[in-house]
């Protein structure tokens, strides 16, 4: 990613050089890295997720989801373009990956378990924990059989 930052590191013979010229010395290797394949969108509900003082763990790990979403579908759908062997159009990629982040997407089970503790100094506390599994058609999930 280009960072305006970074043009203040960078040595200079001399100081006049116009900022036109810099930028294009600088940008090419920022603007090779713009793909536009990736039409993944964070669902409305999940817009104020960064902001909202108490989220629910569950709508957290999804916005995290959809976030890695929107970072990797373009590199997805660029390496299916390099299997070797593959025939598939720009489209039919974006629509094999589209489908896989959607397949992801959806959690098979959760469980949520609280048990009582008590501590040392008498009080009481409840612990929670979670457990989701995702794609269970690979069994065996991670951590079980």
């Amino acid at each position: 990613m280009f960072n305006l930052k970074l043009l203040s590191k960078i040595p200079l013979k001399s100081r006049s050089v116009e900022i036109s010229t810099l930028l294009k010395t600088t940008l090419p290797a920022a603007c090779t890295q713009g793909r536009t394949f990736a039409d993944h969108v964070i669902p409305d509900r999940l817009k104020d997720m960064p902001t909202n003082p108490n989220p629910r763990f569950f709508d957290m790990v999804e916005f995290f989801f959809h976030k890695a979403c929107i970072l990797v579908e373009d590199k997805l759908v660029e390496d299916l373009g390099k299997v070797k062997g593959s025939k598939l159009t720009l489209d039919q990629r974006k629509a094999k990956v589209k489908g896989i982040l959607t397949h992801m997407e959806q959690c098979d089970h959760v469980i949520e378990v609280a048990f009582p503790i008590k501590r040392d100094n008498g009080e009481y506390e409840i612990v929670k924990g979670y457990r989701a599994q995702h794609s269970t058609h690979r069994t065996p999930c991670k951590g079980g059989e």
